[in-house]
């Protein structure tokens, strides 16, 4: 089960019932199955899904596709625009991935609802795919209480910059590790958590000489990634664009200072909160070495001046609420209580 799923979950129990089941964008029969090994954890959907369901809530856009499959009230999210939007960040190989997007695109004909996680996303897929407004809502992904700000006493390392999620091009990782070499950056170290450095990002930091400085641990459990998030100095996010951005939410519930990008939805998300550095570069090609310049400044900053980090971590603290369970239960139950809305017109008195 997806994070996200996991946390709707949280944000839905108790007091309503919810059965989970596995699907990729593809439903590939038991024959084919043992040909296909990315798709064997995957059971074949059927044809008209058996049982009683009062609303099927389909958590990604890949798997949006099925929702035909369903007699109950339909759901689809869809987290974010980027392979519509930026398809030329990916290189052929990923031509089947964008493929696969536009078709799911066009099967959100099928969802009663749209949910998006942020108002960024929604206006974005509005601009590019051809949806009622009025079926289109932002509901914001939950931050569990799992994730709280450490004792007023416990103290955080000086000099660590904390980076998670995806190496994703959209990422803008190169800055962070380009920031690195900047003078006022001098000494200070990255942690790395999330998806183990690929591609060109290895030999851009031997490249840089930086590459005993960042520390790349992969993935983590979520004690561990609390552990983290209590122990920094400050988040990085850089990313030219995100559908939300849960290491920022996840980071202000902890009290962690960010700095981060005017990336897709991260301004909305942080709310003036943490520290938003405008990017220039948007899309493929060399680093823009203004934007490593304006951002190493901005982290060096914050770095070195401890009562910014505290009023950042409080602010930071204060907005995370939005995403706490009660106002992400509200938004979420009021989208369902349209979908409905909608699920009762299209099947008629």
């Amino acid at each position: 089960m997806s994070l996200y799923a996991e946390r709707l979950k949280l944000v839905l129990e108790p007091g309503i019932a919810v059965t989970t089941a596995a699907a990729s964008h593809l439903n590939v029969p038991d024959p084919l199955r043992k040909l296909l090994p990315a798709h064997r954890r995957f059971p074949p959907l059927p044809n008209r899904w058996e049982g009683q369901l009062d609303l099927v809530h389909l958590t990604d856009i890949y798997v949006g596709v099925h929702a035909g499959r369903f007699d109950a009230t339909r759901v689809t999210t869809v987290h974010d625009v980027i392979p519509l939007d930026h398809a030329t960040w990916y290189p052929i190989a990923h031509a089947r991935w964008r493929l696969s997007y536009k078709r799911s695109v066009r099967g959100l004909k099928h969802a009663d609802l749209v949910v998006t996680p942020s108002e960024d996303a929604r206006r974005r897929l509005l601009s590019l795919a051809d949806l009622d407004p009025a079926r289109v809502q932002s509901v914001p992904i939950l931050v569990p209480d799992s994730f709280f700000p450490p004792p007023p006493d416990a103290e955080r390392r000086e000099g660590v910059i904390l980076s998670l999620g995806t190496t994703a091009p959209y990422k803008n990782l190169d800055v962070l590790f380009h920031a690195l070499t900047r003078p006022e950056l001098r000494g200070v170290r990255v942690i790395r958590v999330g998806s183990p450095l690929d591609n060109e990002l290895p030999a851009l930091v031997r490249k840089l000489g930086v590459e005993a400085r960042i520390e790349d641990l992969g993935e983590v459990t979520e004690a561990r990634l609390i552990e983290l998030l209590h122990t920094a100095t400050i988040l990085a996010q850089p990313s030219q664009d995100e559908g939300f951005g849960m290491p920022v939410s996840e980071a202000m519930a902890t009290g962690l200072p960010v700095v981060a990008s005017d990336g897709g939805a991260i301004p909305e998300v942080l709310g003036g909160a943490g520290r938003i550095v405008p990017v220039r570069k948007k899309g493929p090609g060399p680093t823009n070495m203004d934007d490593v310049r304006d951002y190493a400044a901005a982290l060096a900053e914050v770095l070195e001046d401890s009562a910014e980090r505290a009023h950042m971590a409080a602010a930071g603290i204060e907005q995370a609420e939005r995403f706490r369970r009660e106002p992400v239960r509200e938004a979420l139950l009021r989208a369902y209580a349209t979908a409905t809305g909608f699920a009762k017109a299209r099947s008629g008195p």
